[in-house]
């Protein structure tokens, strides 16, 4: 497998995290709107870390993968 592929699969499974800490803090919100309050919602601010966490994460490999493609764009168009 080479290292786009496997940048590739760590975003795919970042943006799956993402998605999970999402509908979960939703329900944790919807929870939290119907009695237990204080746990709900120091739970709550856990997740909404971890998913400040995720989401920086995330960008960084983008970043990272955009520099990737454009050093390989540059090695292609340098052969042609």
């Amino acid at each position: 497998m080479d290292l786009l592929e496997l940048l590739e699969n760590r975003v795919d499974s970042l943006v799956t995290e993402i998605d999970l800490l999402r509908r979960e803090n939703a329900k944790l919100r919807k929870d939290s709107a119907a009695g237990d309050g204080t746990a709900l919602q120091a739970e709550n601010s856990n997740l909404k870390r971890a998913l400040a966490g995720e989401q920086q994460s995330k960008a960084a490999l983008s970043k990272r993968i955009e520099g990737i493609l454009a050093r390989t764009n540059g090695l292609v168009q340098g052969q042609q």
